[in-house]
């Protein structure tokens, strides 16, 4: 009986998920930007995550952080902007904040000059990278979890023990740097996937040369095409890939032409891996 409701609720879900998809209200988000309206009202405007599409998806309002992954800062007293800038737009100003993919919906809101408002519903899924960054800064509870009932109080006769201590977590996800962000170098030294790893190095090596995770991954290939995530060589990786940024940008900063100085930066990259790796 069980799981006969189970495949009819799958079974639903797929339908509802057709519907929203075939009416453009299921998107893969991929990055956002922080905004504050004429009255103070502070907005995260959601970004595609597909990079040929360049416009916003939507805007979030306080009432509605909640509902965001963890991985998300709500708490930051202010925004970047009042208007809603392309995705290029926002890069070139530095506000534009990459992210893992998470999937969410949308519904229709109020008529205006240019169609339906769109309005944020809430998020639907998470991709793998998401998800190890959500179990990183400690997820929120689902509303789907049951809640515990409430408990009657009572005047202890004694003061309770204090509470035992939450085991120690050593999973990479697990550890949280000093300022409340995942250990993203952990988490690139620990990763199963070329994706986990990709994000990982990108949050630990972003700047200037690497304003993407898509650059992670290019210049991972073009150093070394069969690297595979592991124990030694994730640490090797990384190691080489902050050797190729700080090479190249030393190099173009000389006055060297870029395909000289990609060369350059390629080959040192090159020999600190393979001494890494040894």
């Amino acid at each position: 009986m069980a799981m006969m409701i189970d495949e009819r609720m799958e079974r639903i879900e797929k339908m509802l998920r057709a519907q929203l998809k075939s009416t453009g209200h299921v998107w893969w988000i991929g990055g956002y930007v922080y905004g504050v309206t004429s009255n103070d009202s502070p907005f995260i405007i959601l970004y595609p995550s597909a990079e040929n599409l360049k416009e916003k998806v939507v805007r979030v309002y306080d009432h509605d952080f909640k509902k965001l992954p963890g991985f998300i800062p709500t708490d930051v007293g202010g925004g970047d902007t009042e208007a809603n800038p392309s995705k290029e737009q926002a890069r070139k100003k530095g506000i534009y904040h990459e992210c893992p993919a998470f999937e969410i919906c949308t519904y229709d809101g109020k008529d205006t000059q240019m169609g339906k408002e769109r309005r944020f519903g809430d998020v639907l899924r998470l991709s793998r990278a998401a998800a190890e960054a959500v179990r990183g800064v400690g997820a929120p509870t689902s509303p789907a979890e049951p809640k515990q009932p409430p408990q009657r109080a009572t005047r202890p006769s004694q003061p309770p023990p204090p509470p035992p201590s939450p085991p120690v977590d050593d999973s990479a996800a697990g550890r949280v740097q000093m300022d409340g962000l995942p250990d993203y170098e952990a988490m690139a030294l620990d990763a199963q996937t070329f994706n986990a790893f990709d994000y990982a190095a990108f949050m630990v090596l972003k700047n200037g040369l690497y304003t993407e995770v898509e650059h992670i991954s290019k210049t991972r290939e073009s150093l070394i095409p069969a690297w595979r995530p592991g124990a030694r060589s994730s640490g090797a990786m990384l190691e080489a890939l902050r050797v190729y940024r700080d090479k190249r940008v030393a190099a173009e900063g000389r006055g060297e032409a870029t395909a000289a100085a990609h060369a350059f930066a390629k080959k040192e990259a090159r020999r600190t891996y393979n001494k890494a790796i040894g």
